[in-house]
């Protein structure tokens, strides 16, 4: 497979004119009106009295233009963390001004689940960044540079190790409608959790991560080219040549289909049994070719 896990990439380069934790965004640019504490709302104010007690305000700033978190309200304390709000007061972005660990208390209270993945999976890594949707789930960058997404439930749904910076975060309504059509009519019910645009100089192609551990890569027009699938979500019937599906069934019946690369002719397809793992190629038809 082109790439046999989920893999998606460090994004704070490609994000940096989406994230209100930016320096631009805290006051240094036009997109910020400076406000007193008073004016954030109610809120957030006692969220930030309850996990940082201690803690002073040194900056608050309105975002005259929400980003793709929902970010409105940005604000910097005394003890180095810098959090954002949404217009609700739900907080959508945080980060700390040297680079260090977000402070634990904080991470326990919200994300226990996330952070006893992180804790468990990558030991010895701290959190260095948090950013949350309130619909689609959760961005969490490591000390190491990984960039691991989650789902609103805090489970875990992808990671990215891919530098490139040809990168931008969409919306789902800014896919192809033939890639919008493709996810309503084979995953009902399952939200988009991260969507993204990588530009290339061949034609632009999406990567999109769904709330029940799948993922779908498109071309420009919207078909897609490869899908994965995550934990117990299945890979749909519909999505496999009928005679290749057949073939699975006939001579890999215990296997577990976990990938599907589309090409030009061929369809190459991912079965993990356990720790088995078999990667079969068929022709556009769907006729068995080889193993790879």
């Amino acid at each position: 497979m082109k790439n046999s896990k989920i893999v998606l990439a460090v994004l704070l380069m490609a994000i940096v004119g989406f994230t209100a934790c930016s320096s631009d965004d805290n006051g240094k640019g036009s997109n910020v009106e400076q406000i007193s504490e008073d004016q954030l709302p109610t809120n957030s104010k006692t969220f930030l009295r309850s996990v940082f007690p201690n803690a002073s305000f040194r900056h608050t700033a309105k975002v005259t233009t929400p980003n793709y978190y929902g970010t409105e309200y940005t604000t910097s304390l005394d003890n180095k963390v810098e959090i954002d709000f949404d217009k609700a007061g739900n907080w959508t972005e945080v980060e700390m001004s040297d680079d260090s660990a977000i402070p634990i208390e904080f991470l326990k209270q919200e994300v226990s689940t996330i952070l006893d993945y992180v804790n468990k999976n990558y030991p010895g890594m701290f959190i260095l960044e948090l950013d949350r949707d309130m619909k689609r789930g959760y961005e969490v960058t490591l000390s190491n540079g990984l960039e691991l997404i989650f789902n609103i439930k805090q489970e875990f749904v992808g990671l990215d190790l891919d530098m490139d910076r040809d990168e931008v975060l969409i919306v789902a309504s800014e896919l192809p409608s033939t890639a919008q059509k493709f996810l309503k009519d084979t995953f009902a019910g399952a939200e988009v959790v991260l969507a993204k645009k990588e530009l290339d100089r061949k034609g632009d192609e999406y990567k999109v991560y769904l709330s029940n551990g799948v993922k779908v890569e498109f071309d420009k027009v919207g078909n897609w080219i490869e899908v994965e699938v995550k934990y117990t979500a299945i890979m749909p019937e519909t999505v496999v040549p009928v005679n290749a599906m057949t073939y699975v069934k006939t001579h890999y019946s215990t296997y577990k289909i976990v990938s599907i690369e589309k090409e030009r002719d061929t369809f190459q397809i991912e079965l993990v049994k356990g720790n088995q793992e078999v990667e079969l190629l068929f022709d556009k038809e769907g006729n068995f070719l080889r193993i790879e």
